[in-house]
C-alpha cells in the first residue's frame, strides 16, 4: 500500500477512502435496518445481515486506511470495487431480487466509480455494476411482471449519463486545478518557476541527505537596458535568457525568476564540481541567448552555495550565496 498515488492525477487516495468509508456503512447501516420496516423481505434474513455487517466492516476498513493515510493504488482499487459487484447482486438477491429495498443505493457505487476513476476504468466498472443490477432477470420469476427488463436498461442508461457527466466535470476540474497550479508556481513574464515555487524547492532540496546546490545570478546592466530602450524591451531580454537557459538545466533542478531580474537555479544532489558545470552552462546560454536586435549583449554575475558544506538551512543557504553574489559585483565594479 501506498501513502500517496502519483500514477494518474485523478487518482485523489485519501478522499476516496473516506468516501468509500461513508458509503459502504451508510448502505450496511440502512439496510440492515431498513429489513425491520414494514414489508421487508426477511427470507433471507440471516445472510442479509451479514451482507449488512460485511459492508460496514468494509466502510470502517476504509476509513481506517484514510485515518492513517495508507491507500491502494488506483488498479488494485478498481480490482478491489470490481469485486464487490457479486456481494451487490448477492445483497439484491436476498432483499427480493426484482423488488429489492436496495435498488436505489447502487447509485453511490455509480458516483464513486465515475468521479474516483479515470474512463478507461470507470466505464467497464459501471457496466459491470448495471450487470450486478440486472442479476434478477436470472433468477425472479416476478422480474417480467414488475416490467424489470425495461428498468434493467432504463438504468443502464442512467448510469451511463451520470457517469459520463461525472467525467466531463471532473475532467473540468482537474484542468481548473492545473491552472491554478500553473498560476501559482510559474512566472507569468518568462514561464519559469516563481518565488514560492523556488522556495518549495530549495527546501526540498536542503532536507536531502545528499543536499544540492543553489545558483543565484542577475545581469550587471539590466537597468541601463530598461532606461535606454524601455521595459518593453527589457521584458523581452528576461524572456529570451529564460529560454536559453532552460535548455540547459536538467528536467529535475528548479530554475526560477525571483525578482526584477534576478534569477536562481535549485540543483538537487550537485556538489562543487556539479555546480561549476551548471554554471559554465548557464553563462554560455545567456551569451547565445536570441536577443532583441538591439541589445547586441547581456552579462551576468553569478553565485553559489552547496549544501550541506556552505549551510543545511533554505535561509542559510540563500543568505551565503546572496553575500558571495554581491561580493562578486563589488569586485567586477572595482575591477572595472
Amino acid at each position: 500500500m501506498h501513502s500517496r498515488a502519483h500514477d494518474d492525477p485523478r487518482d485523489e487516495g485519501r478522499l476516496a477512502d473516506l468516501t468509500s468509508a461513508g458509503m459502504w456503512i451508510t448502505a450496511g447501516v440502512v439496510g440492515s435496518a431498513a429489513l425491520a420496516l414494514p414489508g421487508s423481505p426477511r427470507e433471507h434474513l440471516a445472510a442479509s445481515l451479514v451482507i449488512g455487517a460485511f459492508s460496514i466492516l468494509w466502510g470502517l476498513a476504509s476509513l481506517a486506511m484514510y485515518l492513517v493515510h495508507w491507500t491502494m493504488p488506483l488498479g488494485r482499487r478498481a480490482v478491489v470495487t470490481a469485486s464487490m459487484a457479486p456481494m451487490v447482486a448477492g445483497a439484491m438477491y436476498v432483499t427480493g431480487g426484482s423488488s429489492s429495498f436496495l435498488q436505489p443505493l447502487l447509485l453511490f457505487t455509480a458516483l464513486f466509480v465515475a468521479y474516483f476513476f479515470p474512463g478507461r476504468m470507470a466505464w467497464p466498472l459501471v457496466a459491470l455494476f448495471a450487470l450486478a443490477y440486472a442479476t434478477p432477470l436470472l433468477y425472479d420469476a416476478n422480474a417480467i411482471a414488475v416490467a424489470y427488463p425495461a428498468r434493467a436498461v432504463a438504468f443502464a442508461f442512467a448510469l451511463a449519463g451520470e457517469t459520463l457527466a461525472m467525467q466531463l466535470l471532473k475532467r473540468r476540474l482537474l484542468h481548473a486545478e492545473a491552472r491554478q497550479r500553473v498560476m501559482a508556481e510559474q512566472d507569468p513574464l518568462t514561464g519559469l518557476h516563481n518565488r514560492r515555487s523556488f522556495d518549495a524547492a530549495l527546501e526540498q532540496t536542503v532536507a536531502l541527505p545528499e543536499g544540492g546546490a543553489l545558483v543565484l545570478f542577475d545581469f550587471d546592466t539590466f537597468k541601463a537596458i530598461n532606461d535606454d530602450h524601455g521595459h518593453p524591451v527589457g521584458d523581452a531580454v528576461l524572456q529570451a535568457v529564460a529560454v536559453a537557459c532552460q535548455r540547459v538545466v536538467r528536467d529535475l533542478d528548479c530554475l526560477a525568476r525571483i525578482g526584477g531580474d534576478e534569477f536562481a537555479l535549485v540543483a538537487p544532489r550537485a556538489g562543487q564540481a556539479g555546480v561549476a558545470r551548471i554554471v559554465t552552462a548557464l553563462e554560455e546560454a545567456i551569451a547565445e541567448a536570441d536577443l532583441p536586435e538591439d541589445i547586441l549583449d547581456v552579462r551576468a554575475s553569478f553565485a553559489w552555495a552547496v549544501a550541506p558544506a556552505d549551510a543545511t538551512t533554505p535561509g542559510g543557504l540563500l543568505e551565503v550565496a546572496d553575500q558571495r553574489l554581491l561580493y562578486r559585483k563589488r569586485l567586477s565594479k572595482t575591477v572595472f
